[in-house]
């Protein structure tokens, strides 16, 4: 077990019923764990000379773009609710599930042609992260990826980016999915859909469609533009 599934809990039904919650706070809670998503970070952040500053979400994307911005002796900008700061650059709403929210961005906090991570705890709908690349933008910078400790693919968010797109763990599949299976047709299958929670609906390479257990997904293969393979754990 690695120190994803240890430490991040899900909780059922909160904050309305029908939800998953993933939990980071005992993740932060454990030193040695902390260390480690802050290295895992790191680890897929470009190169030195090819960024200057990471803008981060209130208030749970502080917590990890500040000790990056320190260690890389880079730029932290803040995005903050409306109303936080006392001088204000560039501001950006967007929607929510019920009514619109609004980020600020201090002055002079992103100067033109800055190059600039993308930086939260987590991605579902991309709607946040998407106004924080407009902000980069409106000040003159330029968005070169995001970066999050964690993605619900099932929400599909980083297609609203248009930026490069990391995440460290992934919960759930996106119709289209190509997953590595068990199963006696085959070991590739793309997921077409969910049945309930514990089975989905998968389509093998021949056309055929059959349901499958969640317990026979061994990864999500992502395949790259040179047709390399490579492995996300899948978790649900």
């Amino acid at each position: 077990m690695d120190i994803y599934d240890k430490f991040i809990r899900t909780i059922v039904d909160f904050p309305i019923e029908g939800i998953k919650f993933r939990d980071i706070t005992p993740l932060l809670s454990n030193g040695e764990a902390f260390h480690q998503v802050i290295m895992d970070l790191n680890k897929e952040l470009p190169s030195y000379e090819n960024r200057d500053k990471i803008i981060a979400a209130e208030s749970r994307g502080f917590v990890f773009a500040s000790p990056l911005a320190a260690i890389n002796n880079k730029g932290l900008v803040l995005a903050r609710k409306k109303g936080k700061l006392p001088k204000v650059g560039f501001k950006e709403s967007y929607a929510l599930e019920y009514g619109e929210a609004t980020i600020e961005i201090p002055d002079g906090a992103i100067n033109p042609g800055d190059k600039v991570i993308i930086l939260d705890d987590l991605i579902a709908t991309g709607g946040s992260a998407k106004a924080m690349v407009n902000l980069v933008k409106k000040a003159g910078g330029i968005p070169i990826m995001a970066l999050f400790l964690i993605e619900l693919r099932s929400m599909e968010g980083y297609k609203k980016l248009g930026i490069p797109t990391v995440s460290i763990v992934n919960y759930g599949l996106h119709t289209g999915d190509l997953l590595q299976v068990e199963s006696h047709n085959g070991s590739f299958a793309k997921f077409v859909s969910k049945i309930d929670d514990d089975n989905i609906e998968v389509e093998f390479e021949n056309g055929q469609k059959e349901a499958l257990s969640k317990a026979k997904i061994i990864s999500i293969v992502q395949i790259e533009k040179n047709g390399r393979q490579t492995y996300i754990k899948y978790r649900d």
